[in-house]
């Protein structure tokens, strides 16, 4: 008896429409359509199961690398697809600011291309990036998601929708209204296809349970929670249920649980649920009289905030300020260990700064990329961990000639290339890249990598400034650039940047628009 032929495979169309129901197929036929010309759009299915699959890393490299080809042709819901996607992973590493420039991008091409089902989720994930920045207009987008995804009888749409309105009702304290949501979410006939999806909407009905509804209906959310954690693989899932589980467990097993899930998740990078896994485990390590322990979990909530929120040299400055003042904090716990209502106290005044650090951030105001301060300090960091077998590349970036730009066009025109420049630069980085400003019209990024994968992208960044309409942002404009590679294996961060800065000089000295890497 011989095994039965596989099916054949889908068409693109058919396998996104099948990526939820049978993603397993779903894959199959993207990857069929691999090196294909439609290559770029299989790319953009592959990163999107990567992405449900906890696959981050893997699917940000899918689906940048298809945005780049797809931005060279006409617009297309393949685009907008990818946009979503690719905004979803930058929420993920918490770059809001990144995500709604995509998800704006998403409705704006959507709107264009008089997509129905395109604009309608392109407003609902801008709405859920909005939530908390913004919660009038982010209220207004997903209230018109929702009817659309009702006329077009979509009923994931609908069900997603109820379930981010769920968490609008829950952040202004409308809990009967945010039940209802959440009800009306549970009916979706597909649930157990979307874990992520049903693992937030029991959390939402156990925060939301009304008086007078059944504890039996509370118990038994918590064992499908539970449920849903023991059977999942994908650390984002098991950490997120974690979170939910802890508040309503005891203290020992709410740490056994969050514990599991932070050495589950640290392997990720700078995950957006890093901090609350860390700041709860804080918590319970204080409740269990633990208080080194919390002090290190607040530390490592700390250390997390250096490097992932947004700042200008200002904001720098007080967070410098700030840490000067934890390290005394901390070194102050340390002599007064045993003092315990002391030690309390200090981790109360951390706790308060922790909040205060929060607010400041690490961005160049005009690019929106990493500015020079937050490039050094993490740069230093990872020139720490070179080796022969790890080495750190840098990649030193200028524009050619800007001062002509400036005097012939204006600084307004100047900055507008600025923008544009480091937006593509970014379209090129990947996860664990520092992308930064390092003054005036000359750029940096870092990669741990040889010096061959880095320049390989910046090979990619140099065709897509050939390929940019430059000409739409001034009659006439050309743009180029000069680029200089160099990698380390040492800890000497100043000499990469050297060494990288020298090989910037040769290429301008030798008739600019080239690229010289570490060979």
């Amino acid at each position: 008896m011989t095994d039965a032929p596989a099916p054949p495979p889908l068409t693109l169309a058919q396998a996104w429409e099948e990526r939820d129901t049978d993603p397993a197929r779903a894959r199959q036929s993207a990857r069929a359509h691999l090196n294909t010309p439609a290559h770029a759009q299989a790319s953009v299915l592959l990163g999107y199961l990567d992405w449900r699959a906890g696959q981050l890393p893997q699917a940000t490299e899918d689906i940048s690398a298809a945005i780049g080809t797809l931005r060279l042709g006409e617009p297309s819901v393949w685009l907008g697809r990818g946009l979503n996607i690719l905004a979803a992973l930058q929420s993920t590493v918490n770059r809001a600011d990144r995500a709604v420039e995509l998800y704006e991008e998403q409705v704006s091409l959507a709107r264009h291309i008089n997509d129905a089902e395109l604009t309608a989720t392109a407003l609902h994930d801008l709405a859920v990036e909005l939530r908390r920045s913004d919660p009038q207009r982010a209220r207004a987008h997903i209230t018109e998601a929702l009817g659309t995804f009702r006329g077009l009888n979509y009923t994931f749409g609908v069900a997603i929708a109820h379930a981010n309105l769920a968490e609008f009702d829950l952040d202004e304290g409308d809990l009967p209204s945010a039940y209802r949501h959440v009800q009306q979410a549970l009916g979706y006939p597909h649930l157990d296809q979307h874990p992520h999806l049903e693992a937030s909407l029991l959390t939402t009905l156990l925060l939301v349970h009304p008086p007078g509804t059944s504890d039996a209906e509370r118990r038994r959310a918590q064992r499908r929670l539970r449920q849903l954690h023991d059977d999942s693989r994908n650390p984002e899932l098991r950490a997120t249920v974690a979170l939910a589980l802890a508040a309503h467990t005891d203290n020992q097993t709410a740490s056994t649980l969050l514990s599991d899930a932070l050495r589950d998740l640290t392997p990720l990078g700078d995950h957006v649920l890093l901090p609350d896994l860390h700041e709860q485990l804080s918590g319970l390590r204080d409740q269990l009289g633990d208080p080194a322990a919390a002090l290190h979990h607040l530390r490592e909530t700390l250390a997390y905030t250096r490097r992932t929120h947004a700042a200008e040299r200002r904001q720098n400055f007080q967070t410098f300020e700030i840490l000067a003042r934890i390290q005394s904090l901390q070194d102050q716990a340390r002599e007064e260990r045993q003092r315990n209502t002391e030690l309390q106290a200090h981790l109360q005044e951390l706790r308060a700064l922790n909040a205060r650090i929060r607010e400041l951030g690490r961005t160049d105001h005009l690019t929106r990329l990493a500015n020079r301060e937050h490039l050094f300090t993490e740069g230093q960091h990872l020139a720490q961990t070179a080796t022969d077998h790890t080495p750190l590349s840098a990649a030193l970036i200028d524009i050619d000639h800007f001062k002509v730009v400036n005097d012939t066009w204006g600084h307004q025109t100047g900055d507008l290339v600025l923008q544009r420049v480091a937006r593509m630069i970014l379209d090129v980085a990947r996860p664990g890249d520092i992308a930064a400003r390092y003054g005036g019209e000359e750029f940096v990024l870092l990669r741990p990598a040889p010096a061959g994968d880095l320049s390989a992208s910046c090979h990619d960044l140099q065709q897509l400034i050939r390929l940019h309409p430059w000409s739409s942002v001034a009659p006439g404009m050309h743009v180029t650039l000069s680029i200089g590679v160099a990698q380390t294996t040492t800890p000497d961060f100043d000499r990469l940047l050297g060494d990288a800065d020298r090989r910037l000089y040769r290429v301008k000295r030798d008739g600019r628009n080239s690229i010289l890497d570490h060979d």
